[in-house]
């Protein structure tokens, strides 16, 4: 079995990237996988667009730092390995 590998992406008001990103993690051969976004609470539908392509969304205040998000998102990840 392989090992379980955490992304985590860290984001705000993302909406015109968001999918390609996540289009882009979900096409990748590693097949054990799950995408953590960390979102700035996003008002332009980064979220929904998220949630839709089955990353795990965490919400955060609008001006929260980049390393906070990915600190607090890495405390989520049950993964053996974290890509950020």
């Amino acid at each position: 079995m392989s090992s379980k590998v955490s992304i985590i992406v860290p984001t705000r008001n993302s909406r015109h990237t968001i999918e390609l990103c996540l289009r882009s993690i979900i096409a990748q051969s590693y097949p054990n996988i799950d995408v953590i976004v960390a979102d700035s609470h996003s008002s332009d539908g980064t979220a929904e667009t998220a949630l839709g392509l089955g990353a795990t969304v965490l919400d955060f205040p609008p001006h929260a730092e980049r390393t906070h998000k990915k600190n607090e998102a890495a405390r989520h990840a049950h993964a053996d390995f974290l890509l950020f």
